[in-house]
């Protein structure tokens, strides 16, 4: 999937950037409540693969950069937090709800979707995203691609 936005400071950023890696991309507001209480889960999935090939970005959804940067900074977000003002890329990702949260492998290709708030650092997620980061292989058949999140 592509997405280009600016992020928090005005740069342009590209999950292109990413290549090789599994990408947590996660469309949240500042507003939904479920999408401030699955962020630190997701901060803390950030910090314990730090040292893997994994990223996590967060897009904040129809928001100005101001209220998305008060938020990450009180959320203590350290990862990119990329702004989709007019919630183009949203739509574009097929996303209905938020939060919204894509998972692709190296290859960039959507294998996991979640929908709702998910406990992202909880066993059975990191287990998926580690089982994306060892197998390599970009044909091996999609996990729960444009399926709800396991319950």
């Amino acid at each position: 999937m592509e997405l280009t936005l600016p992020d928090l400071d005005g740069q342009h950023r590209d999950l292109r950037e990413f290549g090789g890696r599994v990408v947590l991309v996660n469309f949240w507001a500042s507003w939904c409540t479920p999408c401030v209480q699955e962020m630190p889960g997701i901060q803390r999935l950030s910090e314990q693969m730090r040292d893997k090939p994994f990223a996590a970005v967060a897009v904040n959804v129809a928001e100005p950069a101001s209220r998305a940067r008060t938020a990450a900074a009180r959320l203590g977000i350290d990862f990119p937090v990329l702004l989709d003002t007019d919630s183009a890329a949203f739509n574009r990702w097929g996303a209905t709800v938020l939060p919204t949260t894509y998972v692709l492998d190296g290859a960039g290709m959507i294998r996991y979707v979640g929908r709702g708030p998910l406990e992202w650092d909880g066993a059975d997620l990191v287990e998926l995203l580690s089982g994306l980061m060892g197998s390599g292989d970009p044909s091996a058949p999609a996990v729960g691609a444009g399926a709800s999140a396991p319950e």
